[in-house]
């Protein structure tokens, strides 16, 4: 980091753009460039303590061989040339196996330096003696030079002519320099996991965020991003799931739901972040996954996330906290909405709250609304998936997207309706602070490619990728016939429809509709392709079907709005798919002809195969794998496999009398195989925790006796800071 603005440490005042310091007016001193560097870097982090490694990192590049011995050396030469300031105390501290910190704050100058060649000044005597120059140069420099021109002139020896040109070559050069500081991220945490949701003080000084790790606890840490070289501070220590977090205005509290882990308790919690004391203060709606929130301006409302009941969808609700046990009050549309309200951010004047309304998993873009009136304008179009709200003044929205398996940051200038790209990797988020003027936000990158297990006695269980590259690649499904598996990959910058041979190879895109689909299904011809996709307004979730014959894509005629993975009879003649409709999901039939439709289970069923042209088997949430007869209605369904063994519900797959299915355990997976004539169940492999997508299917290849599925390896996600942006300004 070079900042070109001077500064002064007491009476020594250091010139960046010249590589000088000079001590009370006498002789400037030139120092090494590298030496400025390190004297400007430590200052503009001042007081923050300032690891070597992020030194050598920033000022000699993270390659360099001789950084270590070129930092000791520059110490050295800094506190030899500033020895003299503030009475001999010292100016550079060595925190041991820390770092360095500057001891003293430095007072940035707002005069403009001139460059090192240049030694032609004017002074403030000449421009007060001639008005005109004077409104001439505030003019040219917005009121921000006239006050600060210092310069010196030999009046006998250079004419006004000279000085007058002299002055507009300075303002010219100056005007085309930026008038910030360079913007700097910096990389908050990085354990091994994720570390999730930030959510710093008012003063930007401390980040709280939620840890996620293999087989741990989901607490909430604290973070003193001026102190970083100290280990973060846990916050919460119990077995629940504490994520979402936000602080008071006033810095003294911070509020959070606390979850446990089976889902049956729920409570929000006041805690008092100096003393650690909590305070439930109110019940968590049900059935909601992400517990966004977030408080108003004056500290007297907290917006939460959730379902309590008296609505038909998941929405915001209301907690007035100056009273004692306040209920909860619905501020979303509560029946006959198309839509659910998910998350928000209050505006800093607490009279709009910017929200994310989702459509379908599709479709979810940022509206803002009058909190009083409810008059609402929608501020995004055509986006998928919203991961983060905030404000950074009273006109600018920060926000980020998560779409096709890319997470991306926007600002939006509400006034002037314009966007800008942060271009910020991995951005989703943010949490904008306006003491200091932070950013910080949640850098996630997931990379997903399609596997091979082999299931062969005389082949070590070792699974092998067959599509890799830095594009995410997902969702395989096999047909025999073919012997081709369809997958959807991100690499045209939609999720499209691919397919490829056993090995990966004569990959060939499938289709070009520009949108993002998924959960691809052939038909058992092998003649037909099924996927689930947005509609043409981005309101329903459509089932199309892609004829590999005529290589045509085509609208399953569905009276419904909402599906989720469909699956064929064996006929092919019917796409089975689970229907969500405000009662209950469960899974229905529709005939292709016509849009015939039969509802096939009543107890929440989510994802079918027919493995008879009369049986269906089927999951339902945390049930395990059930059997039901379709010809006969009076006969209740017969559990196949145990909810204890069967613990997922699309990780599985049917051939031949046989269940291939992934079993959860607390430290790993084991992939099984059940025989459904004689009911046993036997392990197959034993994967790493996390290996794969527990919302994608394995897929079983009999012509190689392997399986087919989604590898992943544990997101890692950091918290990082941005500062001195021009685009928060």
């Amino acid at each position: 980091m070079k900042p070109n603005r001077a500064f002064n440490l007491s009476n020594c005042y250091v010139n960046p753009t010249e590589f000088s310091i000079q001590l009370d007016q006498g002789e400037k001193q030139s120092l090494q460039p590298k030496f400025i560097d390190v004297l400007c870097y430590l200052a503009q982090h001042h007081p923050r303590i300032i690891p070597r490694e992020e030194l050598i990192n920033n000022i000699w590049g993270e390659n360099s061989v001789v950084g270590d011995k070129s930092l000791t050396n520059a110490i050295w030469h800094l506190r030899k040339s500033l020895a003299e300031i503030d009475q001999g105390n010292g100016v550079i501290e060595t925190i041991r196996k820390a770092g360095y910190r500057l001891v003293i704050e430095p007072q940035w100058s707002t005069n403009v330096t001139t460059t090192a060649h240049s030694n032609i000044t004017v002074s403030d005597d000449t421009l007060q003696n001639d008005p005109q120059l004077k409104r001439e140069a505030e003019q040219e420099t917005d009121g921000l030079l006239a006050k600060t021109l210092q310069y010196r002139i030999n009046k006998q020896t250079i004419t006004w002519v000279v000085l007058a040109a002299f002055i507009a070559v300075v303002i010219g050069y100056f005007l085309g320099k930026p008038s910030h500081d360079p913007a700097v991220v910096t990389q908050v945490t990085k354990h091994p996991g994720s570390e999730l949701f930030p959510s710093p003080s008012p003063d930007g000084r401390y980040v709280v965020y939620s840890q996620v790790s293999n087989n741990q606890p989901t607490n909430l840490f604290m973070k003193d991003t001026l102190q970083p070289q100290l280990p973060a501070q846990q916050l919460t220590f119990d077995t629940a799931i504490e994520r979402h977090s936000v602080w008071s205005n006033d810095g003294q509290y911070l509020y959070f739901a606390r979850t446990a882990k089976a889902g049956e308790n729920c409570k929000y919690i006041q805690l008092k972040v100096l003393s650690r004391q909590e305070k439930a203060i109110a019940n968590c709606p049900n059935r909601v996954g992400y517990f966004y929130l977030d408080i108003s301006p004056d500290d007297k409302t907290l917006a939460i996330h959730g379902f309590n009941g008296d609505a038909e969808k998941s929405g915001i609700y209301f907690l007035d906290l100056t009273k004692e046990n306040a209920p909860l009050e619905r501020f979303s549309c509560k029946k006959g909405c198309d839509y659910k309200d998910r998350d928000m951010a209050f505006s800093p004047d607490g009279k709009h709250l910017a929200i994310s309304r989702r459509f379908n998993r599709y479709s979810e873009n940022i509206y803002l609304i009058n909190i009083k009136t409810k008059e609402t304008q929608q501020l995004t179009f055509n986006e998928e998936d919203i991961v983060g709200i905030t404000w950074s003044d009273q006109s600018k929205i920060i926000y980020a997207t998560h779409k096709a398996g890319v997470r991306s940051g926007f600002i939006i200038d509400v006034d002037k309706n314009t966007f800008t790209e942060l271009n910020l990797p991995g951005f989703s988020y943010p949490k904008f602070t306006k003491q200091g003027r932070k950013l910080f936000y949640q850098q996630r990158q997931e990379i997903s490619s399609i596997a091979s297990l082999s299931l062969k006695a005389d082949i070590a269980s070792s699974p092998f990728p067959v599509v890799l590259s830095s594009f995410s690649h997902h969702s395989p499904d096999y047909s025999p016939i073919n012997k081709r598996f369809v997958y959807v990959s991100n690499e045209s910058g939609f999720y499209e429809l691919w397919s490829a041979n056993t090995r990966g190879e004569e990959r060939k895109q499938l289709t070009f509709l520009k949108k993002n689909i998924s959960l691809p299904k052939w038909s058992h011809d092998g003649k037909s392709i099924a996927f689930l996709a947005s509609s043409e307004d981005n309101k329903h979730e459509n089932i199309y079907i892609y004829s590999l014959v005529t290589q045509k894509i085509s609208v399953l005629n569905s009276p419904f709005d909402r599906h989720n993975r469909p699956s064929w009879s064996l006929d092919d003649n019917k796409i089975i798919a689970a229907v969500y409709n405000n009662n209950a999901t469960d899974l229905y039939s529709i005939t292709i002809a016509d849009g015939a439709v039969e509802r096939l289970t009543h107890d929440n069923a989510r994802y079918g195969i027919m493995n008879s042209p009369t049986t269906l088997l089927y999951a339902k949430v945390k049930r395990g794998l059930w059997q039901v007869d379709l010809t006969d209605k009076t006969t209740p369904p017969v559990q196949i496999i145990d909810g204890k063994e069967f613990t997922g519900l699309y990780a599985w797959d049917y051939y031949n009398n046989g269940v291939y299915f992934n079993k959860e355990l607390k430290e790993h997976h084991i992939l099984m195989f059940h025989d459904t004539v004689s009911g046993k169940s036997r392990p197959l492999v034993k994967l790493p925790l996390n290996s794969f997508y527990r919302r994608d299917i394995i897929n079983y290849v009999p012509d190689e006796d392997s399986l087919l599925y989604t590898k992943s390896s544990y997101p890692q996600a950091n918290i990082k800071m941005l500062e001195n942006s021009p685009l928060l300004q």
